[in-house]
């Protein structure tokens, strides 16, 4: 048997993933520009001050900047810890609020059932996949109703003693299960299918 291939698809949402990219890039150009700024004033401050007093003892540069470069590196990860989890959460939110609302489909679906709403939020991912799980519920639900509906024909055929409507309505059940048949057999329930 053929092995499938790894997808080789880089950017499968390039407006979500390049827009992501971007906000972490603009975060860390803000962070690094904090920490310049920060250094740019202490170092200025503390260079004033010593220009300033003649009482004031000269230390060296390496000895002035190692604790101010310690101070505002604490400083800065701090800061990017606090603001890259934010971002990340809210971020997450758009692609993990439909995910939880499609397991909840599909749970729903799991037990028989159809009444979980596909919709999500408007500024969320994954629209594309709650429109397409919409139609494919759509669908389930059409075919469903009209085999009940050919369900209670066949039994009035059937009272009836119709042959001709009960014929029909079996070829009609029998297109529409049809439709749900594809070219490869059916595989058996208990085997796995492997996902790449």
């Amino acid at each position: 048997m053929n092995q499938p291939s790894k997808r080789r698809i880089i950017l499968i949402d390039p407006r979500f993933q390049l827009r992501m990219t971007a906000g972490f890039i603009a975060l860390q150009v803000l962070l690094t520009a904090i920490f310049a700024f920060g250094l740019y004033l202490f170092m200025g401050s503390e260079l004033h001050a010593d220009l300033a007093s003649a009482h004031a003892s000269y230390q060296s540069l390496n000895q002035m900047l190692l604790p101010i470069v310690l101070v505002l590196a604490v400083f800065s990860v701090t800061l990017s810890v606090v603001l890259i989890t934010v971002f990340v959460v809210l971020i997450s939110h758009k692609i993990a609020g439909p995910m939880f609302r499609f397991r909840a489909v599909l749970e729903s679906l799991a037990q028989r059932r159809f009444d979980t709403m596909t919709s999500i939020r408007p500024d969320d991912q994954l629209a594309e996949i709650s429109l397409s799980l919409g139609k494919a519920i759509n669908a389930v639900k059409t075919d469903i109703h009209q085999l009940k509906k050919s369900v209670g024909q066949l039994r009035s055929c059937h009272d009836k003693g119709d042959i001709d409507a009960l014929v029909a309505e079996i070829a009609l059940i029998e297109s529409t299960l049809k439709s749900w048949e594809n070219d490869d057999s059916v595989a058996p329930a208990n085997t796995s299918n492997k996902l790449v």
